[in-house]
């Protein structure tokens, strides 16, 4: 018995149409069995269903490290959400037949004080409050010092992130394959401030700088926490991996012509 769970936007009604659809679907399939969110660690596959929202919601709730993700896209945008709301059956009959396709995608691990979290797409540090003008940061790498950053804040973004803010911000993008950091200031009142990319295999310490006190540190976009000048931000990479199950004829460099219309030109 294949045991899966599903996550849906419950707020999307193309979503919720699939959910029911999916539903039928695989309650015609004897082999599997479907499992509630309160029983996802014993789950071997997780459905998403909406866009990239609704799979770092279910990212950050799993706890079965064999557990593979499939993400079913419902609207028209999802750079992980790659696998069509008309070619999803496809899927689960692979499945049955032993002839699934997984990528890996590495994620961060994230230290603040006494608590840890993980980030699947990036760790940016911004203003805590839009009456301040900038925010000042400084980055260590491995205990030495990289440089400071004025601006509106600095993004610290995975492979798999360089697609979401930090592209917006003028980073590069990096096949999700890679285990680097991509390191995007935003905003920088230093025109020569660029963004870097490093090797996966270091720890990036990121703090607070004077004039500023306080800011603002995003997670995925879902955690927010207000950090002093004194407070560190750890950043490293988890040893595990997320399991996405992706289309067989799927190519990466199609994704980014159709999602980002990248090399095309549009004139």
């Amino acid at each position: 018995m294949i045991k899966l769970s599903i996550i849906y936007n419950s707020e999307k009604e193309s979503a919720i149409n699939i959910y029911k659809e999916l539903l039928e679907f695989l309650k015609s399939k004897k082999e599997f069995e479907i499992l509630d969110e309160e029983n996802l660690h014993k789950a071997s596959y997780i459905v998403t269903i909406g866009g990239d929202g609704t799979l770092l919601r279910a990212f950050r709730n799993i706890k079965n490290k064999k557990a593979k993700i499939i993400a079913i896209n419902s609207g028209t945008l999802g750079y992980l959400t790659e696998i069509r709301k008309d070619r999803y059956k496809e899927i689960f009959e692979n499945i049955l037949k032993n002839k699934v396709s997984i990528e890996e995608r590495f994620f961060f691990m994230v230290n603040i004080g006494n608590r840890r979290y993980k980030a699947l797409n990036e760790v940016f540090l911004t203003r805590d409050t839009i009456k301040r003008n900038i925010v000042a940061s400084e980055i260590y790498v491995d205990d030495k010092f990289l440089g400071k950053f004025k601006g509106d804040g600095v993004i610290i973004s995975t492979p798999t992130g360089s697609t979401a803010y930090s592209l917006s911000a003028g980073g590069p993008i990096v096949t999700p394959e890679q285990k680097l950091f991509v390191i995007t200031p935003i905003a920088p009142h230093n025109l020569n401030t660029r963004p870097i990319i490093l090797s996966g295999d270091v720890k990036l310490v990121l703090t607070l700088s004077e004039p500023s006190q306080l800011g603002l540190v995003n997670i995925d976009g879902h955690t927010h926490k207000t950090i002093k000048l004194e407070e560190k931000v750890e950043i490293f990479y988890s040893k595990e991996s997320l399991k996405i199950v992706i289309p067989e004829a799927r190519n990466y460099y199609d994704v980014l012509r159709e999602k980002l219309k990248w090399g095309e030109n549009l004139c």
